[in-house]
């Protein structure tokens, strides 16, 4: 492992690239940077992109910046979760290949690009093999072609992109915008508020979809590992390999708040998907020591690094 690598982090700004900047740092990398728009870098902009790469000539870079949200994002704006995603990685793939080809790539999916339908656990096999959620299809559409545009660069041009696919992550930094989050980071956002000033609990559907929720720097460290250590052309799902009922989530943050309301279902709002649980044998085949933290540990975590609260 070269600590003096010049290592780039697209979007580390957001939830994901913030804390592999935060794990790069722990693990004593010393030449990191994250261009970002306040920098005058949009990945939207192609010239941008490419001037970036023609400049500096990073030894890595993590693909993590994307247009994200939960379920009433994606599917009131499925044209822009569409584009945005597609240009950002096909801006960055054409411009490493044109003025940085020696760089190692590590793009990021997320496992709610899986057809609708599966087997579980979800493996990597089912990739591309069935229909889509349609709340989800801007962004699984745009996501999915980011993989393949991994693929077909390394085997075209012999670009060295690796492809990870995250399942749902919660941790410091994520979005609480209730409009725009997903669910663990609305769950934690609601619990606070009903904390703090008795705000009445609401959820959305029928609460028993199963999810995977995913500490954020156990993700990280997975990211990095695989950087470090991985240089294949199939992708690698990161998670957790169980999954709890949305009900058994707000059980548990009742028990870390000992909350004793009332909480209400909206069951005229859509489930989404009704379980999508990551198989992660690949994974601990290739990171044998990966083990993710527990829910009501990681929440406690999270409460004390953004909202300061101590439950």
């Amino acid at each position: 492992m070269n600590n003096k690598a010049k290592t780039a982090v697209f979007g580390g700004t957001g939830m994901l690239g913030s804390s592999i900047v935060r794990q790069l740092e722990k693990k004593g990398f010393e030449n990191i940077s994250s261009p970002s728009r306040k920098d005058g870098f949009d990945l939207l902009v192609k010239n941008d992109v490419e001037e970036y790469f023609k400049n500096e000539k990073p030894e890595k870079v993590y693909m993590v910046a994307g247009l994200v949200g939960g379920i009433l994002a994606n599917n009131t704006r499925q044209a822009d979760f569409l584009y945005q995603n597609s240009m950002m990685i096909l801006n960055v793939i054409e411009a490493l290949k044109n003025h940085s080809p020696d760089t190692k790539l590590l793009y990021t999916g997320s496992t709610c690009i899986y057809p609708k339908e599966n087997p579980q656990p979800i493996n990597e096999n089912r990739f591309m093999t069935g229909p889509l959620e349609e709340t989800n299809k801007g962004y699984a559409v745009a996501k999915g072609m980011g993989i393949i545009a991994c693929q077909l660069y390394r085997q075209q041009y012999g670009i060295n992109a690796v492809a990870a696919m995250p399942t749902n992550l919660y941790g410091p930094n994520d979005n609480y915008d209730l409009n725009n989050s997903h669910f663990i980071a609305a769950v934690v956002q609601k619990f606070v508020n009903a904390h703090r000033d008795g705000t009445e609990l609401e959820f959305w559907g029928s609460g028993k979809p199963r999810r995977e929720a995913l500490y954020v720097d156990d993700c990280a460290d997975a990211c990095i590992y695989l950087m470090e250590n991985y240089d294949k052309p199939e992708i690698v799902n990161i998670g957790t390999g169980f999954d709890n009922s949305i009900k058994e989530y707000i059980e548990i943050a009742k028990k870390v708040f000992e909350y004793t309301g009332e909480i209400k279902w909206d069951t005229t709002k859509p489930d989404g998907m009704y379980e999508k649980r990551t198989d992660i044998t690949y994974l601990k085949s290739i990171m044998p020591e990966f083990s993710p933290r527990v829910f009501e540990e990681g929440l406690r975590e999270v409460l004390k690094a953004d909202f300061g609260v101590e439950v």
